[in-house]
């Protein structure tokens, strides 16, 4: 029906599928006229996808003359990133908060250099104190300003927190018992944290001010922006409703908390489905969070929200998917959504998972070089994950010691700098 749906989707399940039916399902029957449909996912690959899959279903449809529709009205649903959504809204009403809807995007390096400006010229005790190089100091400015933004926090309440985090660890009687149960190293973290956590709100602050003065943004800031248009100016949200009457999510999951108060804004009690698995949740770092996915009821609707699974796996084995399940049992029961078992398709083979601990990464690395050179054929490709580039270095030297071809791609977006080796 057309009210807030919340459709929980295990890995491989067919999320793609289902929204593009949801679509089709809708324009076929009537009820919504494609221009109004508003797709949103995080990346522009996604999105394109999406886009692609709800062309083609539309297209069978009218080909197959259950749908009387133009060919040109086919491609005319709005599939869009969440960011691209926010850039729409802020360029369409940064007038109205008195910014430039023409403002300077600021890359990653400019950022970053503006970031160590402020931070260069900060000259204070506490600064001194902090005994940090100005690099690590404008990570840290970066990553609280962002932080900031994505949690929709207010930095007065950030430094309040931390002064009172430092007024009850003074207090704290460190006896034995106490030493036990927290070790020195997260203590003195603790402690740092409490220590210098106001300062940082306060340079964040001042980078923030910095972007507004002169007349730059970046492109996390447009989320806040279209949030605080909508919040002072609620004839914005009516536009809005007035273009779009059926709202997919994408990977709800991973959306961030100021994502979810804008769509929140929005889209409250109109026809949303958010398709998600909280099993799945990566981009804690940016700010995401899986209460997003537990609270979708009480953000769109009046909760509970109807609620759907998909939890057959279309791409993975039985033996894969074992494991899998394995893995995320724990999470089960920490979850107030019931997130069912992904079960392997019909069509699916028994599979085959190996594991291999060794003493040392030189070990491993051998160990991954020749298991590739057995697997390896002319007809077969492959890709190796690792979690960092500090990492990766053996494994190359191990892949040319077993005389397996690769290429090294690296991939942003996801965990701690990962990097792919297609073999």
């Amino acid at each position: 029906p057309l009210s807030p749906a919340l459709v929980i989707a295990g890995a491989g399940s067919g999320k793609t599928e289902t929204m593009a039916n949801r679509v089709v399902w809708l324009v076929a029957n009537g009820l919504v006229p494609i221009t109004e449909v508003l797709g949103m996912t995080f990346t522009r690959k996604a999105a394109g996808e999406l886009a692609e899959r709800i062309r083609l279903r539309l297209a069978m449809l009218r080909e197959s003359g259950l749908l009387t529709i133009d060919s040109s009205e086919i491609d005319q649903a709005t599939v869009t990133t969440y960011n691209s959504f926010a850039h729409r809204m802020y360029s369409q009403y940064a007038v109205f908060i008195g910014r430039d809807p023409d403002a300077t995007i600021l890359g990653e390096a400019a950022a970053w250099q503006l970031a160590r400006k402020i931070a260069r010229e900060e000259t204070g005790e506490t600064l001194v104190d902090m005994d940090k190089s100005l690099d690590i100091l404008t990570e840290a400015i970066l990553r609280v300003a962002h932080q900031i933004a994505d949690n929709v926090a207010d930095p007065s309440q950030v430094i309040s927190y931390a002064n009172t985090l430092s007024e009850q660890i003074a207090v704290l009687p460190l006896d034995e018992g106490t030493r036990k149960k927290v070790s020195p190293e997260s203590f003195g973290k603790i402690i740092e944290v409490a220590k210098t956590l106001p300062t940082l709100v306060e340079l964040a602050t001042k980078f923030s001010e910095a972007k507004r003065l002169s007349g730059a943004i970046e492109f996390s800031d447009q989320v806040a922006l279209a949030l605080d248009i909508c919040e002072k100016f609620p004839n914005v949200i009516a536009d809005y409703q007035s273009q779009f009457s059926v709202i997919l999510l994408d990977e709800y999951q991973d959306t961030s908390v100021v994502q979810a108060q804008l769509l929140a804004r929005l889209f409250a009690h109109q026809p949303v489905m958010a398709v998600g698995d909280p099993h799945q949740s990566i981009y804690g770092w940016r700010g995401a969070s899986a209460d997003n996915i537990e609270e979708f009821g009480r953000t769109f609707g009046s909760g509970p929200e109807a609620t759907y699974s998909l939890s057959t796996s279309w791409r993975n084995s039985h033996a894969v998917l074992a494991a899998a399940n394995a893995l995320v049992e724990p999470l089960v029961a920490h979850s107030s959504i019931a997130v069912q078992q992904l079960s392997a398709s019909t069509r699916a083979s028994e599979g085959h998972v190996d594991s291999f601990y060794s003493e040392t990464i030189l070990d491993e690395a051998d160990h991954v070089g020749r298991w590739f050179a057995e697997k390896m054929t002319p007809k077969t490709s492959a890709a190796m994950l690792c979690r960092s580039v500090k990492s990766l270095e053996p494994f190359k030297k191990a892949l040319d010691r077993h005389n397996v071809a690769y290429h090294v791609v690296g991939v942003g977006g996801l965990l701690d700098e990962p990097v792919v080796v297609d073999l």
